[in-house]
């Protein structure tokens, strides 16, 4: 991107940005009004974010104004302090046919079905479960979840559940209804249009997370601080724009969320990068997903930001997602191929991408933090890192980081804050 003095000005291949919209704080003693006729826009809203210590105003450009000529001409402007796009992120999962996907599905089994010789009901994956008539309830029989058995969950529950540690999710809607969440929304803010629709995506985060009924999540005991920040009409994706994610951001971090997931990726966004930077000041650990982009894409944000933990995704072997970014930024790899997790309405589906991977992680915090819970976030990235299963390359390398976590190995690194103390 190219940089002026004041604003961020999108180099021409860049297109992940709202066409009509500029975000931009005045310099002081500047009035609004005059501002807003001088580049032909209309004030969206006007909002403080504390992280980030800025007050910024949306405005919508009037048809036919360009933004980057806007951009360029505030750049000169003594009157802005600041300008750039209101950019877009990406949310950083699929859900691709799973393991054995032309045997999709699972069969429930009923405590009565073979003595009443009636064939036990069918079940696929993607379909919420009923009772057969005439039979007992029904009990799901899921494929077996790989993640259980590589993070040892069984060895490091013995230690901790993240019981009493508010875990913040930025993404889209959670379903907070569904058996493997239920209770587990401590909080929930719309961003978007107040309609708090359930999404596949922002239902899998948590699902990963907190599972707690036929899923094992990582951190069960936690509770969720949950922002919508990102909407859109397809049931597999949605977008977020910068002004929504501060705002997400922002009230997460009021909520008293210890770490915050960012399960999604874009561009790079100065006004982002300053709010996790102030969220990192204030001991917050964000954990993000390294992104989507593949072997050649350019770093994404915000996994790139120093101020996150950016994560990468194995499979049920300990090989590299396809699809995943590499750099140097990427701190450590978790499962994220051919995850079994749970959709809106009571369905389950299999996953792949960065995304869940990085919800993995976020549960890992959650743990950490009910052991020490004044571990701030470079003592967190250092033990994640330290406890870490080396992959590929000896050490750390651009395609996985430090390695898979190992809850119950970096759990060990942590001694509770009674028995710390002299």
């Amino acid at each position: 991107m190219q940089r002026q003095q004041r604003a961020i000005v999108p180099a021409p291949e860049e297109t992940r940005f709202v066409p009509d919209e500029v975000l931009f704080e005045l310099a002081p003693n500047a009035e609004a009004d005059i501002v807003l006729r001088r580049y032909g826009a209309t004030l969206i809203a006007r909002q403080r974010f504390e992280l980030a210590n800025v007050t910024i105003i949306r405005a919508r450009l009037e048809a036919g104004r360009d933004l980057r000529a806007v951009l360029t001409q505030m750049g000169d402007d003594s009157s802005i302090a600041g300008a750039q796009p209101n950019f877009l992120f990406d949310l950083q999962q699929g859900t691709p046919p799973g393991p054995g996907a032309s045997n999709a599905s699972a069969a429930p089994t009923t405590a009565s079905s073979e003595a009443s010789g009636l064939p036990a009901p069918s079940l696929r994956l993607g379909e919420p479960a009923t009772a057969a008539r005439g039979t007992a309830a029904v009990r799901r029989v899921l494929p077996p979840q790989y993640v259980v058995d590589k993070l040892r969950l069984g060895e490091a529950r013995k230690l901790a559940l993240g019981r009493g540690i508010r875990v913040g999710m930025i993404d889209s809607g959670v379903d907070m209804e569904h058996p493997e969440i239920s209770g587990s929304v401590l909080a929930y803010l719309d961003a978007v249009d107040g309609l708090a629709t359930p999404h596949a995506h922002g239902t899998s985060m948590a699902t990963a997370i907190v599972a707690h009924g036929e899923l094992q999540g990582i951190a069960p005991a936690a509770r969720l601080i949950v922002a919508r920040a990102f909407g859109g009409p397809q049931a597999s994706s949605a977008n977020g724009k910068s002004f929504q994610i501060l705002t997400a951001l922002e009230w997460v971090v009021q909520q008293r969320a210890k770490v915050v997931n960012l399960s999604f990726a874009g561009p790079q966004d100065r006004l982002l990068s300053k709010a996790l930077a102030g969220a990192k000041e204030r001991g917050v650990i964000a954990v993000a997903a390294a992104g989507n982009g593949g072997i050649r894409s350019a770093p994404l944000y915000p996994g790139a930001d120093p101020s996150v933990i950016a994560v990468t995704a194995t499979d049920a072997d300990d090989k590299v997602f396809s699809d995943a970014n590499r750099g140097a930024y990427v701190a450590i790899a978790a499962p994220g191929v051919d995850v079994l997790t749970a959709e809106p309405g009571g369905r389950y589906a299999f996953t792949s991408g960065t995304s869940i991977a990085a919800a993995h992680v976020s549960g890992l915090v959650a743990l950490l933090l009910e052991k020490q819970p004044e571990l701030d976030p470079d003592s967190a990235r250092r033990i994640i890192a330290e406890s870490a299963t080396d992959l590929g390359s000896k050490g750390r390398d651009p395609v996985f980081g430090a390695g898979r976590i190992d809850p119950a190995a970096a759990l060990a690194r942590v001694l509770p804050v009674a028995t710390a103390r002299p």
